[in-house]
């Protein structure tokens, strides 16, 4: 007996069925192999690591894949599919007059979806800052139920940190200019610096530990991309520049800014020279603390080099992160205090013996 929907839900049968009925709408010869590779992102069944009944949920394919070919010919009638081949290379291909036979179905699905979104959008207000909510969706039903949810205290999801930063409300005004590429004047004051004012092209918004950024291009400053804007420190309201051609960023340059980083900072050392990508062993003196940065990683990168455990010179365990140094990731380290060592390279290990010492003498 098949469901009521067969592409409602997420679980991987429900995913199978998607994915099934899409290739099979083409009109191309399919394959179970074919589905099992769109599933898993390959780009042909040539790419699967395994053999396709040893792959993770094959049952459930084949299961998706007899009903939705059984409902399609419920609606079209025999004789919709041509088939080929014994079990092991078995292939369909679909003939139906009906392009959509299943049209209902997937449009139900759409339909619920939407509910859920929306469901999302009022319960998971509590993450946004209240200048986006009040910007996108100013006069809207979603916001009016929103602050129904609020006054009722049915409000069931929120953020740990507190979101009134100040110059909060340009994050829609900043976020439209880069939309629009519409070229800024932005007055901005750095901490202990002069007040300058920049003719910025903002490519990129992005938030850390609470506070916001504004990644562009700020004409006659470096870098020539990825010039960095805490807005907190912005003195007014930036002004959109008109005649001002917008430069944009190279293609995928912030997937590239970012990659290597903890936070949103490239640092330079004493020399004066960036500092490279490297692979920094950190080590974590308690269970505890092994586990929780474990789950809490502070660099995607992080894998686990030695194993929890006793061993000749001490109980420990330890990470390795393949990132560039900067203020940020010492911040992360040093927050979890004695749990955890910078163990190598040394010029590392060196910074964080420099920080240390300063935070010694101050509780000297």
């Amino acid at each position: 007996m098949t469901r009521n929907n067969i592409f409602d839900g997420y679980s991987s049968y429900a995913k199978f069925a998607r994915v099934i009925y899409r290739q099979l709408m083409s009109r191309k010869w399919v394959t179970y192999a074919d589905i099992m590779a769109d599933h898993l992102g390959k780009s042909s069944p040539e790419e699967l690591e395994c053999n396709l009944s040893n792959c993770d949920h094959y049952g459930e394919l084949k299961k998706a894949f007899s009903d939705i070919r059984n409902v399609i010919i419920g609606k079209v009638g025999q004789g919709c599919f041509e088939q080929e081949g014994n079990n092991r290379n078995k292939r369909f291909r679909y003939i139906g007059a009906d392009d959509d036979p299943l049209a209902d179905m997937r449009n139900a699905k759409v339909i619920n979806d939407l509910k859920q979104y929306w469901q999302f959008c009022q319960d998971s207000a509590g993450f946004f800052p209240s200048s986006w909510l009040d910007h996108f969706f100013k006069g809207s039903q979603d916001l009016l139920a929103i602050n129904d949810k609020r006054r009722k205290g049915e409000q069931v999801l929120d953020a740990s940190r507190d979101r009134m930063l100040t110059n909060i409300e340009y994050l829609p005004y900043l976020y439209e200019a880069i939309i629009n590429r519409q070229v800024l004047s932005i007055d901005y004051k750095p901490y202990d610096e002069e007040l300058r004012t920049l003719t910025f092209h903002p490519h990129y918004l992005k938030e850390f530990n609470g506070r916001w950024f504004l990644f562009g291009r700020a004409e006659n400053q470096e870098p020539e991309f990825g010039y960095n804007i805490a807005i907190d420190r912005m003195r007014q309201k930036p002004r959109v520049l008109r005649g001002v051609d917008y430069t944009p960023a190279p293609a995928g340059y912030y997937e590239d800014f970012f990659r290597d980083i903890v936070g949103v900072s490239h640092m330079k050392d004493t020399n004066g020279q960036p500092y490279t990508v490297q692979p920094i062993h950190i080590r974590a003196h308690t269970h505890y603390i092994f586990k929780l940065t474990d789950t809490k990683k502070i660099h995607h990168s992080q894998g686990i080099s030695v194993a929890f455990g006793s061993h000749d010179d001490g109980e420990y365990g330890e990470f390795v992160i393949n990132v560039e140094l900067n203020n940020e990731l010492i911040g992360r380290i040093l927050q979890m205090g004695p749990g955890l060592e910078v163990v190598s390279p040394y010029n590392v290990r060196m910074e964080f013996k420099k920080r240390v010492a300063q935070l010694a003498q101050l509780y000297g």
